[in-house]
């Protein structure tokens, strides 16, 4: 597993926006997390947010709809640190 998020991650964006019909959370986290750090910055948030709307998640895409990308981070980002970790995602699910 660890080795197909390497691979993930040396997509290109628009490849990335492309496989996001099929991607999981996970994926389109770890294709979102650029500097590989294990967790996503406000930029890096934007990313995983444009992927999950291009996937068909009903949230994401009203949050890129109505570029309320910063709104977004601050709920997600439960422990306010400016890092939205796996968990912070995935307790949304």
């Amino acid at each position: 597993m660890h080795s197909f998020k390497i691979r993930l991650l040396a997509i290109p964006f628009a490849a990335a926006l492309a496989l996001a019909t099929t991607a999981s959370a996970q994926d389109a986290f770890a294709a979102s997390d650029a500097n590989g750090d294990g967790a996503l910055d406000s930029a890096e948030f934007v990313t995983f947010i444009n992927i999950a709307a291009k996937a068909g998640r009903g949230q994401a895409k009203k949050v890129a709809a109505n570029n309320m990308y910063g709104r977004a981070f601050a709920r997600v980002d439960k422990n306010q640190d400016g890092r939205i970790a796996p968990g912070e995602v995935a307790a949304l699910q």
